[in-house]
């Protein structure tokens, strides 16, 4: 499937709790450098998922390793792109299955073991339903 022609689904909540929105500020807080989205945008995007709260604690995951990794480190921004994608990668695919697909120009095999070394979550893969 062409992530290109994903659209976004229907909102499933209509409002979050506030402890979710302390926690999806946080995640995006964390990225901000990566992924230049809005807040607002995040929030829009938790909202239409079935169960916010499960996809709030992946991401939740996938911060704890990028700031693991991330902040142990001088990187640049080239660097911690691809700390990101590693991270986003590992959130719904086994280890081995993202070292297949890494198209990594800063880092090392090595840095993208280390950063999914800080994983402590199963990956979850990304379910898409089709229109």
């Amino acid at each position: 499937m062409d992530p290109n022609k994903l659209t976004p689904g229907p909102i499933q909540h209509a409002k979050l709790t506030d402890e979710q929105l302390a926690r999806i500020t946080h995640v995006q807080k964390v990225f901000h450098e990566v992924d230049s989205s809005p807040l607002e945008k995040w929030v829009d995007d938790f909202k239409r998922d079935v169960h916010p709260d499960n996809e709030i604690t992946i991401y939740e995951n996938m911060a704890t390793a990028y700031e693991a990794f991330a902040t142990s480190k001088a990187l640049s921004i080239d660097a911690k792109k691809e700390v990101y994608q590693v991270v986003l990668l590992r959130s719904g695919a086994p280890e081995v299955d993202v070292i297949a697909h890494l198209k990594l120009k800063v880092l090392t095999e090595k840095d993208a073991r280390e950063i999914m070394a800080h994983f402590s979550a199963a990956p979850e893969p990304i379910k898409v339903v089709k229109p």
